[in-house]
Parts: structure tokens; sequence; C-alpha cells
């Protein structure tokens, strides 16, 4: 029996890129995620459209390409060896929506405090929608106040 059309269960839409070559947005972000883990950022780049916009939690605007770089670059020096963990995923059409954390070391500065050697998880949320075999426009929301806490910049509630 076939899963119902729309359930996290039912067969993924495949896309096809300008070359031809079938894709899902699923594997798409996996793709992505894969290459944030393994810092090739040639390989990141490479999934972004030229077009690319990020809209991000704290983020004063829209980022594009150059920004989001710069994000990044920013996150992997405050956090050299963070990794991001896909907890759930479902696809609906060019749209990928994923519930993931991040954990890594506070080993670098971060938001204008330096570094502490602690540990941080972040859990977060994210959307993506995909335009010819890339991903064109991507939104996240995470909890950066958990982390301020987590690195000893902030107290903890209670």
């Amino acid at each position: 029996m076939t899963p119902p059309v729309g359930s996290p269960l039912a067969p993924r839409m495949a896309t096809f890129n300008k070359g031809g070559t079938m894709t899902n947005a699923k594997e798409l972000n996996e793709r992505w995620i894969r290459a944030f883990n393994e810092r090739d950022w040639e390989a990141e780049r490479a999934v972004r459209t030229d077009d690319y916009v990020a809209h991000m939690s704290g983020a004063p605007g829209p980022l594009d390409n150059e920004g989001w770089a710069g994000f990044m670059a920013m996150f992997t020096s405050a956090f050299t060896d963070a990794r991001i963990t896909i907890d759930s995923a479902i696809e609906d059409g060019d749209f990928v929506a994923s519930r993931w954390t991040i954990t890594g070391t506070h080993d670098g500065p971060f938001q204008g405090i330096p570094s502490t050697g602690k540990s941080i998880a972040m859990p977060g949320v994210d959307m993506s929608r995909v335009v010819d075999g890339k991903i064109a426009e991507h939104w996240a929301q995470f909890d950066l106040i958990a982390v301020m806490q987590q690195i000893g910049a902030m107290p903890a509630p209670g």
C-alpha cells in the first residue's frame, strides 16, 4: 500500500536540474549538510544557486551568497569542530524542511565572546526551496540564546 501524498513516507518527488540529472530536495539537503560537516566549501557553494538568499535568525536582513559564506566562515572559526546532524527531514515538491542539531566546541571568538572551550548543542529547523537542482532560498530558525547560555555569555533561566 502506498502512503498518502504529502506523508513523509510517500515517495519523494524528483526534480531535474539543467543538466537533466535527476535529484530531489531531501537528497540535495543531505549533500549540503555533508559538505558543511566536511568543510568542503566548494561542494557547499555548488549546491546553491547564483541568486541564493538565506533568511536567518538574528540576521539584520537576507543574506546573499557572499553574506552566507561570511556567516559560515564566522561560525566555523568560532566552532571549528561544528557538525550538523539531521534529526528528521520531510520533502514536499521543491521544498525540504529539516529539524537538526549542531554540536561543537566554542574554540574561537563568537559574537564578541572569546573562546571558552565549552561544548554546545544548538537545535534548529530550516526550510529550503530548490530550483533546477540547487538550493535557491533558505530559511533557518535556531536557538542562539541557548548557545550564549552554554558558552557562559548569558545566565541560564531559573
